[in-house]
């Protein structure tokens, strides 16, 4: 299996939560220490934090913390929010496949 970059990046941030919880990290911590663009991160924050992964803190002390225990985080879920469908061909979706 062939991870995104953005998946990733998804992951790494979510693992940094996990090291620094219960206090908040900032995107700007995490765009620095993998040397990436603040908008990128923001992009994966975002999108976590709508799929109930991450809690985000808006304002000046603002941050993100995790929103489930690390326990309760499925990795392949994660991929599969961050990289879309995985479906390299369409036999692996039997709905796709044109009647004969």
């Amino acid at each position: 299996m062939r991870l995104t970059s953005y998946s990733n990046y998804a992951m790494r941030s979510l693992q940094l939560a996990a090291l620094k919880a219960p206090d908040l990290v900032r995107i700007d911590d995490v765009a620095r220490i993998h040397n990436l663009s603040r908008p990128h991160i923001m992009k994966i924050v975002h999108q976590l934090g709508k799929a109930g992964y991450l809690e985000t803190v808006r304002g000046r002390g603002g941050g993100f913390r995790p929103a489930r225990a690390a326990e309760e985080i499925v990795v392949g879920e994660v991929i599969r929010i961050t990289a879309g469908p995985l479906d390299v061909v369409e036999c692996f979706e039997p709905d796709k496949i044109p009647a004969l």
